[in-house]
């Protein structure tokens, strides 16, 4: 399906105008411009998001989120950009530290006792927890039968086998990648900052209503409107002990696609447990009147900004988890609730020091001290206090010792 050029707004008609608007938009975010291949790629995309919104008249948020980020070929995940490390848009724990995935591989190890020796990792970056977990695990003489890793991205993809050839060439038989979730799996699931990449809704409370963001265009690009829908009143009447005290222009995310992947993530673990890492909060306070912004991030060249419509494909966009909502949907599908805490805390009851001194030679991607890694890592104002580890589980007896009780409110 597609539309004559005339008929696509005047932004995206050609390249040289499209390019015109990357430069700037560059120039309001201070972010360095990119090269013609991605320009290329975000042109190809910003046309299909308008061929979209020409047939439909507008896209619900999360649509066009989805395109952005997933879109065959030319999606954020799915296209061809540097994402991870210092040459990338952004930096993850087991980037900063080798001791992140020693530690996990503890835990994982700990698991085992009380189902199959297996992994599964949910999208794994460049490939550095895999080998951390992998390495750690070889060390102990406690390797997993199988390393499954659930990958869409490509260029990811082609950077986890690389890495594994490199730095681990002889146990590259047991890693296997997928491309869908396996139909039954026994073991343990992890999840290192997967989930708040999975498209949202937006909310605006209004004067008069509660309502939901819409991507549309004019012929400068592409816009933002709100407008009162059965969705956003069907949500209102749901939430209303959460919303009634929203003040006029509170912008919020709604989670739903994240409870139905969940629901389809429990749906395959037969018996084992899984391991979410990401930054989020608890219901209530992500919803706080005191949090009028919402939570929706871009990041873009490691800066983070909060311009969504920008650097179509080319940016990551991101929002902050809903774990009550999580757990509740994993009680509603017959999974428990192992314990949910946050990343200081669980990496520290897993035993983190006793990497310190195996870390002092590590080739991580920085010139981080020792202790440099340990405070960004588990420090209240870098990612120890940010990013929570949630623990769920379904035929398991076991415990892991980085979760000292549930310490989650479920609404």
């Amino acid at each position: 399906m597609s539309v004559e050029p005339a008929a696509l707004p005047d932004f995206c008609r050609n390249y040289d105008d499209y390019q015109q608007l990357l430069q700037h938009q560059c120039q309001i975010l201070e972010v360095p411009e990119p090269d013609q291949n991605a320009i290329q790629a975000s042109f190809q995309l910003a046309q299909r998001v308008a061929e979209l919104i020409h047939f439909n008249g507008k896209l619900p948020f999360a649509q066009f989120m989805h395109e952005a980020l997933y879109h065959p070929g030319l999606g954020y995940y799915s296209g061809g950009s540097h994402k991870l490390g210092a040459g990338g848009d952004f930096v993850t724990a087991p980037e900063i530290s080798p001791m992140f995935g020693q530690t996990i591989a503890k835990s994982l190890q700990q698991a085992w006792k009380n189902t199959e020796p297996c992994v599964l990792e949910l999208g794994a970056g460049s490939g550095k927890l895999m080998c951390d977990i992998l390495q750690q695990c070889e060390s102990d003489g406690a390797l997993p039968e199988a390393y499954y890793i659930l990958e869409v991205s490509a260029e990811l993809r082609q950077r986890q086998q690389q890495l594994l050839n490199d730095k681990l060439p002889h146990l590259k038989p047991l890693v296997i990648w997928l491309e869908r979730l396996p139909q039954s799996f026994q073991g343990v699931i992890i999840g290192n900052e997967v989930i708040d990449a999975i498209p949202v809704e937006l909310l605006m409370q209004t004067e008069e209503a509660l309502t939901q963001g819409f991507v549309t265009h004019d012929k400068n690009g592409f816009k933002l409107e709100f407008e009162a829908t059965s969705f956003s009143q069907g949500w209102r009447k749901k939430h209303a002990d959460i919303c009634q005290s929203w003040p006029e222009g509170y912008l919020a995310e709604t989670y739903d696609l994240r409870r139905d992947w969940l629901k389809s993530l429990i749906g395959c673990l037969k018996q084992g447990c899984i391991v979410l890492v990401d930054y989020g909060y608890e219901e209530d306070e992500l919803y706080s009147p005191y949090r009028p912004q919402g939570t929706l991030q871009c990041y873009y060249r490691q800066k983070k900004h909060s311009m969504p419509l920008a650097l179509l494909g080319l940016q990551d966009i991101t929002s902050s988890v809903n774990f009550t909502q999580l757990a509740q949907a994993a009680l509603d599908h017959d999974a428990q609730v192992l314990g949910f805490t946050t990343q200081s805390q669980f990496l520290t009851l897993s035993g983190i020091e006793q990497f310190v001194a195996q870390s002092q030679d590590s080739d991580t991607m920085s010139s981080l001290s020792v202790a440099q890694q340990l405070q960004t890592l588990l420090m209240p104002n870098e990612m120890g206090q940010n990013i929570k580890v949630l623990g769920l589980s379904k035929g398991f007896s076991g415990a892991l010792s980085g979760f000292t009780s549930l310490g989650l409110n479920q609404a």
